[in-house]
């Protein structure tokens, strides 16, 4: 009879525990999509060919020492790919995708792990046993299967794997085909008008306009409709429920594509089209925006730059969050403030610790009504866009003492006590603005930046709402009324502009004003045939422009943002940490690959330039930055260079601003 360590070593025994190991993590996910069905599904068939592709690769191994590290080495590689697709569909209700590889990043880990402390430590703890049980059963276990089946049943067990849709097929979609098979196809006039693009925008130069009131724009961090369901949530958000009956309210807009996160949405919501893949720099990371793509375009921001706005932003979290800042001056702010960001005496005066820049959606939303007053002292028309924060998932964030919110006959929910809190905030902001002069001239907006997000601690009870929708109203625009034209988050920058009577000749992209009869076309644009069809447009209107004097030149400047200037269109220079802009530190290089037309295609920052060899070795034209030894060899200042592997051209100087050199 044989004994429990026989059984277990024995091949279907090892094939049955691997997979049960790598089922564990991928049941995460089961729980944060409707469809737990078809989810679990496919998580077990992925299981399964996990644990048999380990066993049968470890099979091919003969020495029990190799046998082990082969079966621990592939074991660990595929349940990284399901621990990192559970994190996905709990942030984002779906597999690997634009909002995953935005928020995957060192610089970014900080702050996404807060709320998630013991799930985090957890699942380090589960990762490194796991895969130490799974070596150790693939070096007892025997040789399943000879030679030639082991090998047979591995490669089809990784083909499966490959092929369907489980998280390691997911993540090589994601990563690596989907890049490889971008549509760069030019669009036809007719592909243009059955998606409803706007093709005959003028550039942001020669965007005419004149003012109209001033707008206070809010963003509500993950608050969205539901949360006004009064059998869902009672009394809740009395403030924003009063407040509605007096406002023109969009009741019918969801997210457009890539909005379901706050830098898409934010992004969506001023520019008047999505956000695309072509804004990454090309590996489907977070290396931080291409400001290059589109940039000839205007946005809501450029139409108010333009009649003579001032335009300022106010958030809590640091405005280098996944490059942020870039995207917020190359839209059109000039005026930027973080409270992550200010000076360490600064945020001790205020009292500013902790996560997400220790500002409470109260202190912003007070700190917001100072600075109205000051501009409106100016006689100077002005957008104020504050961003709140309070309600991200999984819990919120909510400071010592204050009022709370329990469900009837539940213990205080902290996430419902940030999001009352922030209601209450809200209502007293408008409150004191409809106290003062300048409340006659001034329109307030307030939306959500996106739906709350799966790993809200409220999810079971927001999807008992089949409607979902984004809190979406304006105040002081004229007679109340409820709008139930159906919009997506692009539709806001034009509906904006209508609502302040700002006049101009712009025409946005996508986005039309809701309160017309916006083309109906443009709501098929999320189709994988409108995204192509946008980039198409986005390529067209990418570049210095027709009659630009600087296209064969670039040189570092400070302004808007530290950047190196190619043909007249700046190229960010992002640190290591993505979304950080800072000069080269010492030994440090940026090399960005140019395009066929001379511009940004695609970048990295590595630190020291002998590093940068495997980013340069494709033919191709190159410009680098950096400080210390640089394609010359030799110095330990700042350097600048151009051309092509092997045949750089560098100019050398003491401070990195005002280097100069004719594109290669």
């Amino acid at each position: 009879m044989k004994t429990v360590s026989e059984k277990i070593n024995q091949p279907f025994a090892v094939w049955g525990i691997v997979s049960c190991l790598l089922a564990v993590p991928g049941m995460v996910g089961v729980f944060y999509t409707p469809g737990m069905a078809a989810r679990l599904t496919w998580t077990v068939i992925s299981a399964g060919l996990g644990g048999g592709a380990v066993i049968c690769w470890a099979g091919l191994f003969r020495d029990r020492r190799l046998r082990g590290a082969a079966g621990c080495a592939l074991f660990g590689v595929l349940l990284a790919a399901t621990m990192l697709e559970a994190v996905s569909w709990m942030i984002s209700g779906k597999s690997f995708g634009y909002e995953f590889a935005m928020h995957f990043s060192v610089n970014t880990l900080r702050y996404a792990l807060h709320g998630y402390e013991v799930a985090a430590v957890a699942a380090l703890a589960y990762g490194v046993a796991a895969t130490a049980a799974s070596g150790w059963l693939t070096f007892r276990g025997p040789v399943a299967l000879p030679f030639r089946r082991s090998g047979f049943w591995a490669v089809a067990c990784l083909l499966g794997l490959l092929i369907l849709p489980t998280p390691a097929g997911e993540a090589l979609r994601c990563w690596g085909i989907r890049p490889l098979l971008r549509d760069t196809s030019e669009a036809s006039e007719q592909e243009f008008e059955r998606f409803g693009i706007k093709t005959d925008a003028v550039d942001r130069s020669e965007i005419a306009a004149s003012p109209g009131r001033n707008l206070i724009l809010i963003y509500l961090e993950s608050m969205e409709s539901t949360y006004l369901d009064e059998t869902l949530f009672p009394g809740l958000m009395p403030n924003i429920t009063r407040l509605m009956k007096e406002a023109v309210v969009f009741e019918n807009v969801i997210p457009a594509e890539n909005a379901g996160f706050t830098v898409g949405a934010v992004f969506s919501s001023l520019a008047g089209f999505e956000l695309t893949d072509l804004q990454l720099s090309g590996r489907h990371g977070n290396d931080g925006i291409n400001p290059v793509i589109g940039n000839r375009l205007g946005s809501l921001p450029a139409v108010l730059g333009r009649a003579g706005y001032f335009q300022s932003f106010m958030n809590s979290a640091s405005l280098n969050f996944v490059g942020i800042y870039v995207i917020l001056k190359e839209l059109g702010y000039t005026d930027l403030w973080s409270a992550a960001d200010l000076p360490e005496e600064a945020r001790r005066q205020l009292g500013l610790d902790g996560i997400w820049g220790g500002c409470r959606d109260g202190l912003l939303l007070k700190l917001a009504f100072q600075k109205y007053l000051l501009l409106a002292r100016e006689k100077r028309p002005f957008n104020l866009t504050l961003l709140t924060i309070d309600a991200h998932h999984p819990d919120g964030f909510v400071a010592k003492g204050g009022p709370v919110y329990a469900l009837p006959g539940k213990e205080p929910s902290q996430l419902l006590t940030a999001i009352f809190r922030t209601d209450k905030a809200f209502g007293e902001f408008v409150d004191a603005l409809k106290q003062t002069p300048a409340w006659e001239d001034t329109v307030v907006f307030v939306t959500t930046d996106h739906l709350a997000m799966n790993g809200a601690s409220t999810t079971p009870l927001l999807r008992r709402n089949p409607r979902r929708r984004l809190i979406a109203f304006a105040l002081n625009a004229g007679p109340p009324r409820r709008i139930a034209v159906e919009g997506r988050t692009f539709d806001f920058a034009p509906t904006i502009a209508e609502l302040l009577g700002v006049k101009h000749n712009y025409r946005f992209p996508q986005g039309e004003s809701l309160l017309g009869n916006p083309d109906s076309r443009r709501l098929a644009g999320d189709s994988p045939e409108g995204r192509r069809v946008l980039e198409s447009y986005l390529r067209r209107k990418s570049g210095p422009g027709p009659g630009n004097v600087s296209g064969n030149v670039m040189k570092i400047v400070d302004s808007p943002y530290p950047a190196i200037l190619i043909g007249g269109v700046p190229m960010p220079l992002f640190s290591e940490e993505y979304g950080i802009l800072a000069y080269p530190k010492e030994g440090e290089c940026l090399a960005v690959r140019l395009g066929p037309d001379g511009l940004a295609e695609a970048w990295r920052r590595f630190d020291a330039y002998g590093k940068a060899e495997s980013f340069l070795r494709s033919p191709g034209r190159y410009v680098l930055a950096g400080r210390g030894p640089g394609p010359d060899g030799n110095g330990d200042d700042y350097y600048l260079a151009a051309g092509s592997p092997g045949a750089f051209r560098t100019v050398r100087a003491g401070s990195p601003v005002g280097l100069s050199l004719p594109l290669p």
